[in-house]
């Protein structure tokens, strides 16, 4: 099956920023891990973390530094190579500007399987 091919709604920009992510796993309270972003968009970002949230998982997206908060959901991870650590892909649910920096314009297709 040949790849699903989407474009872009923003430009991306390379950015660690310290976060917290709260998600209530099945069962359990909420629970809150330390994150920091690697990637950001206009419409959510990629971040590294100790927590294993599963697709679709809606999170908070806690940014001290700002006073900021925003739901967002799993839209993509990863495990990185050896480490504890899980890469994971949020999409923003809302349409503020939650970084409220301006996004370079998108860059072209990618790829969905």
């Amino acid at each position: 099956m040949e790849p699903i091919t989407t474009a872009r709604r923003s430009g991306r920009v390379a950015k660690r920023i310290p976060l917290t992510l709260r998600w209530q796993s099945p069962g359990c309270d909420f629970e809150d891990y330390a994150a920091e972003t690697r990637v950001l968009s206009r419409h959510g970002c990629k971040v590294v973390c100790g927590g294993r949230a599963r697709l679709g998982t809606e999170v908070y997206v806690l940014y001290p530094a700002r006073g900021k908060s925003m739901r967002a959901r799993v839209v993509y991870r990863e495990l990185m190579g050896t480490s504890q650590q899980i890469g994971l892909a949020l999409e923003f649910i809302g349409s503020e500007n939650f970084w409220q920096i301006e996004f370079p314009p998108p860059t072209g297709p990618y790829s969905v399987n």
